[in-house]
């Protein structure tokens, strides 16, 4: 919508968004501060996303982007917390207690029991999935433009989604220190690093299918997979991922 429309445009409809969430908070018992901070969260980010799209007018550099932006978030994360286990600890009892009082006393148990080590999985994990979530919902969002827009200028295709050697350099790199350097935050730059390139093992599939090497049923079936197996889907697709971007399968097969 954002591309298609004038900015005016799309800040009225994200009012008349926010007005029928804020109504639907009065339904279900939801504050205001709640609801803004949910819409904040949501749209600030997909809006600048646009902003940066627009920019670049590239589809992968813009991808690539938020995974820069991701890198710097990481870092400062473990910049500003001392303790990041801590805090997350902090946050896993928040979510216990919210659960016992909605009366789910099994998973507020469940949580609580496995804290110590879920403390130490949730920054990486809070920063893959919502850079995955941003990035699939651009991807989707620029699906619907070019469906829908009646412009010629194509911000380019997700099967061509390539993050270069550069991240995978990067990834390298931060895997070497480890065997030097036992920190936390050395071993999530290489983790962080490294899923990003599910994205790409993903798009690989998208351009196979598009090439006619890999059938529909072929497609249809990894995604199928995805919610049931998806620790090992995301890792089987980053490693076709990185590899990728160190062999570029896509020109090899044109070639």
């Amino acid at each position: 919508m954002s591309l298609n429309y004038r900015n005016i445009n799309v800040l009225k409809q994200c009012i008349i968004a926010i007005s029928g969430l804020f109504l639907l908070g009065l339904v279900i018992n939801i504050t205001a501060d709640e609801i803004f901070i949910t819409a904040l969260m949501t749209w600030l980010p997909a809006l600048i996303l646009v902003k940066i799209l627009q920019y670049t007018r590239s589809f992968v550099l813009t991808v690539q982007i938020t995974a820069i932006i991701s890198i710097f978030l990481l870092v400062l994360f473990y910049v500003v917390v001392d303790d990041p286990s801590f805090f997350w600890g902090e946050v896993i009892v928040s979510l216990s207690e919210s659960l016992v009082q909605n009366g789910l006393t099994d998973q507020a148990n469940l949580i609580s029991n496995q804290s110590v080590s879920i403390s130490k999985q949730m920054t990486i994990l809070m920063i893959v999935m919502t850079w995955s979530l941003y990035a699939i919902v651009l991807i989707l969002g620029c699906a619907i433009y070019n469906a829908s827009s009646l412009e010629v200028f194509d911000y380019g295709r997700f099967s061509n989604l390539n993050f270069g050697r550069f991240f995978a350099i990067i990834t390298a790199i931060s895997s070497l220190l480890l065997f030097v350097f036992d920190v936390e935050w050395l071993m999530n730059l290489a983790y962080l690093c490294f899923l990003f390139f599910w994205l790409q093992g993903l798009s690989l599939i998208h351009w196979f299918h598009e090439e006619g090497t890999l059938p529909t049923l072929g497609l249809i079936l990894t995604y199928v997979m995805l919610p049931f197996l998806n620790v090992l889907m995301i890792m089987i697709l980053a490693v076709a991922g990185y590899t990728d971007a160190w062999f570029n399968y896509r020109l090899r097969m044109k070639n």
